[in-house]
């Protein structure tokens, strides 16, 4: 089966891109909240809690994206016993990395009180907290795994989207109401473990009625376990490193720093991740359609869309990176304060980390759904000791900017430099290694003289509040973006990639 990949993705960035941008302001709200009703070392615990949970669900990462890229074969060749098969198997290892991911959990309480740097708010129980986040990190495992998954193999994301949406609106005035009427942390952290299980049952229903055809049944002949069991090391391997750039982070942060740096380092990120969740709309609403393109077409056709596509996202991440560069210290300072506030050169590292880490997405959406992370597995454990090591060197030396920075090192590397290497040898190995590396410098090129153009623009708006942040945000809408027009206009990939654009505006719900 073909899929309908160009409409499907139109709908899931229109769906995805309204989750993540509610996904963004509403806890934003919450956050601002939190910060003035109750406290930024609430904002704290929380960033703890996440980048321990985050480490835990390690077991899951790979084996997830791993069963994904196995439906896209059967679901082109119409083999519903291998999908069945599949998703029995997604099941019963779920359930079993579940209780593991439950059991490795609640051996870390008594270690708690050492990850955490001075004292706690008055009247918080860390282990009680600790707990109800673990319980919103283990329910996905048990309800309904496999359904959400077959959503994802055909790329009906904007499905499971609506519904996050919906879930999610709940749950955030839910937690809204606890800070603002009751100031009950307990309560506000509840809400997290009823809106996912909500979400996965909503979840359930809707794939069981789409795809009725599929249940619970059969098992994988030995050789497709055995590589399936191959690609689920490889992948897990790869999102160690993933996870070692967040997860790592906090907790260097609050073992050396305190909660207090946490709290403002993880306000900055907030910031910065809301971006980076909404470019990811872009790409994980592509996933099926490229998995699809590359169960069925060559790989010169889908070597030549990569470069297409990444030309444009680039154009949107560079104009992205010049909105936190130039953006990030008004917003602050209108947000929390400047006594929250970090010095520019760590707001400006931001801007950068946030642009390095955007140059590898096309190019791991083609070796992901290539099936590319076994040939990756060095790559990935040597990113991860990099970055642990350089994170506690440059910790005590250069605070938070030392932390960003080993992050951005090791990611660039042998995330970007690594990755691409092994994509070209083992899935495009025609060539064109070169060629894709020569792209990238030049854009990031383009990128940094529009930035620096774009700063000093910025910088002249001596109008200070709210309408000063609306006129240096008005100049970085449209300045960047009419300076990359007229680099590009005229480029060749400019015009190859007319096509993707007309495409774009042609959304239909």
């Amino acid at each position: 089966m073909r899929l309908n990949r160009s409409e499907n993705t139109r709908r899931n960035i229109v769906i995805g891109e309204i989750d993540k941008i509610s996904g963004a302001l509403l806890p934003f709200l919450v956050r601002t909240m939190i910060i003035h009703l109750i406290g930024v070392e609430y904002l704290g615990l929380t960033g703890l809690f996440y980048s321990i949970l985050q480490m835990l669900n390690l077991a899951e990462m790979g084996f997830g994206t791993a069963i994904v890229y196995s439906m896209y074969g059967p679901i082109a060749q119409n083999d519903a016993d291998k999908i069945n098969a599949l998703l029995a198997f997604y099941v019963k290892t779920y359930h079993v990395v579940g209780i593991a991911v439950m059991a490795i959990g609640m051996g870390l309480l008594p270690f708690l009180p050492r990850l955490i740097q001075g004292a706690v708010p008055e009247g918080i129980n860390i282990y009680a907290l600790y707990l109800i986040y673990l319980s919103n990190s283990c329910i996905g495992f048990f309800v309904y795994p496999d359904r959400k998954a077959l959503l994802t193999a055909y790329q009906r994301e904007d499905i499971s989207g609506r519904i996050h949406i919906f879930t999610q609106l709940c749950m955030y005035l839910a937690q809204a109401g606890s800070i603002l009427f009751a100031q009950n942390y307990y309560m506000y952290a509840f809400m997290m473990p009823a809106a996912s299980l909500f979400y996965s049952l909503l979840c359930a229903r809707c794939a069981q009625k789409r795809y009725p055809m599929y249940f619970k049944g059969g098992k994988l002949e030995p050789g497709q376990y055995q590589e399936l069991r191959k690609q689920v090391l490889g992948l897990t391997i790869r999102k160690l490193a993933v996870l070692s750039r967040d997860a790592f982070d906090s907790i260097f942060i609050s073992a050396y720093l305190g909660l207090h740096a946490t709290a403002v380092y993880a306000n900055y990120y907030y910031i910065m991740d809301s971006v980076v969740m909404a470019l990811a709309v872009v790409r994980t609403s592509m996933a099926g359609g490229v998995g699809n393109s590359i169960a069925m077409d060559s790989k010169s056709k889908n070597r030549s869309d990569m470069h297409k596509i990444n030309f444009l996202f680039m154009w949107i991440s560079g104009w992205c990176s010049i909105c936190l560069l130039c953006l990030y210290q008004p917003f602050m300072a209108l947000w929390v304060g400047e006594g929250m506030m970090l010095p520019f050169p760590v707001a400006a590292l931001f801007a950068v980390y946030f642009y390095v880490l955007k140059m590898g997405d096309i190019r791991t959406l083609y070796a992901e759904s290539a099936g590319i992370w076994w040939q990756a597995r060095y790559l990935s454990i040597a990113e991860a000791w990099a970055n642990l090591i350089l994170n506690w060197a440059l910790v005590q030396r250069l605070g938070l900017f030392g932390i960003i920075l080993a992050t951005l090192i090791s990611y660039f590397v042998f995330n970007f430099v690594g990755g691409a290497v092994i994509l070209f040898r083992h899935y495009f190995t025609e060539g064109g290694l070169a060629a894709y590396m020569a792209s990238h410098l030049k854009y990031a090129i383009v990128a940094g003289l529009i930035a620096a153009v774009t700063f000093m623009a910025v910088s002249r708006v001596s109008l200070g509040g709210l309408a000063g942040f609306a006129i240096q945000a008005a100049i970085c809408a449209a300045l960047p973006n009419l300076l990359f027009c007229l680099v590009y206009f005229r480029t060749k990939d400019f015009k190859d990639s007319k096509p993707l654009m007309a495409a774009v505006r042609k959304i239909r719900w």
